[in-house]
């Protein structure tokens, strides 16, 4: 007999008529199809205790990010949405006495749609890499969760670094600054990717050509 036969014995999914003929066959002494049987027994127990296990949210939410990841292609094709720049704290002038500080940060929020991406850029003086926090919401619906959102900083076509939100919309990655970076966050319920430039540098520079470029509305900037 055929293996799914056995399985649907074991399983009880079988008429009764082909249920007995299958224990008499088992009765005659067939050892091939009694080991069969006791395999399948096995496999079947194991499947019922498994799907009583509860799986974390971390593991779910991983599982999605790799399989994201195995359709890069599919992700590139999503409609861009590209963002608006709501607030940066380098157009906000510095608190009277302040001169220097020890680690230099950024903080600006965008607006793409219905969804906000707020970023936190960080430096620490005398090293090479920036620190990048940030958090998506969706503005109509704030309760809303965004958790397993992959999140990828690419420059030209590569890309430098990648992250995967958690229940909270919150993610993070460390990357070397360099030319023509650039955020995407493909949300599938949107069925769009949100893009974000991030080419501008985190530090007194920064804040300087900020302030230098007040004059130029900034959706020309981002351009």
């Amino acid at each position: 007999m055929k293996h799914f036969e056995w399985t649907d014995f074991v399983r009880g999914l079988v008429e009764e008529s082909a249920r007995v003929a299958m224990e008499g066959h088992l009765a005659s002494g067939c050892r091939k199809c009694r080991h069969t049987a006791d395999l399948l027994r096995k496999a079947a127990v194991a499947a019922r205790s498994d799907s009583k296990v509860q799986v974390p949210e971390y593991a779910v939410r991983f599982a999605r990010a790799i399989f994201i990841l195995q359709l890069p292609e599919k992700v590139r094709l999503l409609p861009r949405a590209p963002a608006r720049l709501l607030y940066d704290c380098f157009r906000e002038p510095l608190p009277a006495g302040v001169r220097t500080q020890q680690g230099l940060s950024r903080q600006v929020l965008y607006q793409a749609g219905d969804y906000l991406l707020d970023l936190r850029l960080e430096n620490e003086r005398g090293s090479s890499r920036v620190a990048l926090v940030g958090q998506i919401q969706n503005r109509k619906e704030p309760g809303k969760r965004l958790g397993g959102v992959l999140v990828l900083l690419v420059s030209e076509e590569h890309v430098l670094a990648q992250a995967v939100s958690n229940s909270l919309g919150e993610f993070q990655m460390e990357y070397a600054p360099t030319k023509r970076l650039r955020l995407y966050v493909p949300v599938r319920q949107a069925g769009k990717q949100i893009e974000v430039p991030l080419s501008r540098p985190v530090g007194p520079k920064a804040r300087e050509g900020t302030a230098a470029a007040k004059k130029t509305p900034f959706w020309r900037k981002e351009q």
